[in-house]
């Protein structure tokens, strides 16, 4: 004779019953988690409205196995059997709220319940008014497990994926994803109250970034815990800077966009955190294919982790489901899946805290397999799993016999050596990613755009950084084309205040009075700081530019005055125009644009020959002049 109670103490305050009136009157204070062979238990029961000689109804129903028990968690059945036996309430459990309940494993009396070792049953408890009015049914596994020596290890890595909203705002201020910090939040709270876990996690850089711009106290000691536990218990996996699908990329023909989130983001991690991330891991979404492993594959990732819906066929296995998916080029990519099962009721958690019970009887069902090989499990912790559930989960488990709580990587290396890979031909099931491919263009067009803004202002400054920040932003999941184009917006706008900082006075007119000389010309620098140009020559044809027509000027703050060699092919009235445009190749930017008229002065070689010959001939025509009116005076004499 046994008797149910719990072996750790895990209390709940919230009910976990299904009422059949507005008025709760039974629920769990202490959860019995489970009933090993040859030890005692007790049932804690939180007892409100009931009075002394109201009834309390308990009995147990068929064993379950995996699948069993999560239709009875659907359900919820509770269907009577000849098997229950009732409680009459006295003053005294009500007041102490406890109710001694024995478990017969050979049958059923009229003081206990039926079980066996090594089984998993639903229990349901139920009470009645003394006019036999039924106001309240619990339904939860009772979980009888044998010996510990028969149980199977049960190895368990956890996962923790943060989506987040970019904190980077098309206005240039920063809003920080406040349900993404209180996902963080529970998770650190917890790892600090079980500091022999590490989890995997994965989370936007972008987010860590806005942390520790913020004004918040609480969000500066949140990133020095983070900081603190990613040399202990995180084990923090590279991620693109800002939410983003790679297969949507790779489907564009533009997998290097993905590639450079991914590197910005291990900067701002390592920059942030002082740890390398781990890029030989990924969460793989359900829109990848086996062209995105392969893509991804290329960029340092080994090991993929995916769910069950995204394999075709379903594994038969859905233990130890470790596969390999094989790609048109022969390569071969390592695949573990998330344990749906597990998963399903940890989504369903929620504030109902009986469903706990349901997850522990499905680890012991798995923990009593007839095969005793070793389990390795790998769990996906709900973003939305509340700090206080995630730590009772987490410290129960700890206490649970033969589940050992291991580091991905541990796991992923002890699998490998020791767990038969399925050789089955599985394909990826995928879903349509995000269509991306009007953002792509935009974004061509913006890079282009800041790289030659940076050329302008110089390496490296501030602005090309904010601006870089903004584009990569853009890349978003979570953005739509009309939220992507205010982003664009700010970069264009960004780079028009420079375009405008650059003037020419009007009607700037030359002189030349030679035939090589250097051409004065005024360029206002209305910046506050140093910038680059390229002056782009052209002519009408009779001026020329000994330097070529480019000619390259480093610009102080203010007035400058530019020197341009020119040569002058003949004299009069010439127009040459003056670009001012970025540095870069295609001198994308025009900064200022402005004409010159040359007035040119100098005679060319042949007027000179010309003058000289007149010159030659009045004096040779004067000295005959002279030397004839000289003869014509003697031969007068």
């Amino acid at each position: 004779m046994l008797l149910l109670a719990s072996v750790v103490s895990v209390l709940f305050s919230d009910t976990t019953a299904v009422a059949q009136n507005e008025t709760k009157q039974l629920s769990l204070l202490e959860q019995p988690v489970w009933s090993e062979n040859n030890n005692s238990f007790k049932l804690s029961l939180s007892i409100k409205h009931l009075d002394e000689g109201d009834l309390i109804e308990i009995y147990t129903l068929e064993e379950l196995n995996r699948n069993s028990l999560k239709e009875s968690f659907i359900s919820k059945n509770s269907e009577p059997t000849e098997n229950s036996f009732q409680i009459t309430l006295t003053q005294e459990q009500i007041i102490k709220k406890e109710i001694t309940v024995e478990l017969n494993t050979n049958s059923p009396t009229n003081n206990s319940v039926f079980s066996e070792p090594g089984t998993v049953r639903p229990l349901i408890v139920k009470s009645y008014t003394s006019d036999q009015k039924n106001s309240e049914t619990l339904v939860f596994p009772l979980i009888h497990l044998p010996k510990t020596e028969k149980l199977n290890t049960i190895s368990l890595a956890f996962i923790f994926q943060i989506n987040a909203k970019p904190p980077l705002q098309h206005d240039g201020t920063y809003i920080i994803d406040r349900e993404a910090i209180t996902q963080i939040t529970n998770l650190v709270e917890t790892l600090k109250n079980n500091p022999e876990i590490k989890i995997t996690i994965s989370l936007p850089p972008a987010t860590l970034s806005s942390l520790s711009q913020s004004k918040n106290p609480k969000d500066e000691l949140l990133l020095l815990d983070i900081k603190n536990l990613a040399k202990t218990q995180l084990h923090i996996i590279s991620s693109p800077f800002v939410t983003s699908d790679p297969e949507a990329w790779r489907l564009i023909d533009r997998f290097e966009t993905y590639n450079d989130l991914l590197n910005r983001g291990d900067r701002q991690l390592t920059n942030q955190l002082q740890i390398e991330p781990d890029r030989s891991f990924s969460f793989v979404a359900n829109s990848a294919v086996i062209e995105t492993l392969d893509a991804l594959n290329k960029v340092g990732i080994k090991t993929f982790i995916t769910e069950f819906s995204h394999i075709d066929p379903t594994p038969e296995n859905k233990i130890d489901p470790f596969i390999s998916l094989q790609g048109d080029n022969g390569k071969v990519f390592k695949v573990f899946i998330l344990d749906d099962t597990i998963n399903f009721y940890l989504n369903k958690l929620e504030n109902k805290n009986s469903d706990m019970q349901f997850l522990l009887g499905d680890l012991s069902l798995i923990a009593m397999d007839e095969n005793k090989e070793e389990k390795n499990l790998i769990v996906k912790i709900p973003n939305d799993l509340s700090g206080n559930l995630l730590n009772q989960f987490l410290t129960t488990l700890q206490n649970f016999p033969k589940i050992n709580i291991k580091a991905l990587p541990n796991l992923v290396d002890h699998a490998e050596k020791n767990q038969k890979v399925d050789k089955t031909k599985y394909v990826l099931w995928n879903k349509s990613p995000q269509d991306i491919s009007t953002r792509a263009p935009n974004q061509n067009l913006a890079k282009a755009a800041i790289r030659a803004y940076s050329e302008v202002i110089g390496k490296p400054h501030p602005n090309t950084s904010f601006l870089y920040e903004l584009l990569d932003t853009t890349s978003a999941s979570e953005l739509n084309e009309n939220d992507t184009s205010k982003y664009f917006t700010t970069i264009y706008e960004e780079i028009v205040k420079v375009i405008d900082g650059f003037t020419s006075p009007e009607n700037q007119n030359v002189r030349l009075t030679s035939r090589k000389a250097e051409l004065p010309f005024t360029l206002q620098n209305n910046l506050n700081h140093d910038a680059n140009v390229v002056l782009i020559l052209q002519s009408d044809g009779r001026i020329s530019f000994p330097a070529g027509q480019t000619l390259e000027v480093k610009l102080n703050p203010g007035t400058n005055k530019i020197k341009i060699p020119v040569s002058s092919r003949a004299s009069g009235d010439s127009q040459i125009r003056i670009g001012v445009r970025s540095p870069d190749k295609e001198h994308l930017l025009q900064l200022d644009s402005n004409s010159l008229l040359i007035r040119t002065t100098r005679l060319s070689g042949v007027g000179i020959l010309l003058f000289v010959s007149a010159v030659f001939f009045l004096a040779f025509w004067w000295l005959r002049s002279r030397r004839l009116r000289s003869i014509y005076r003697q031969e007068e004499i």
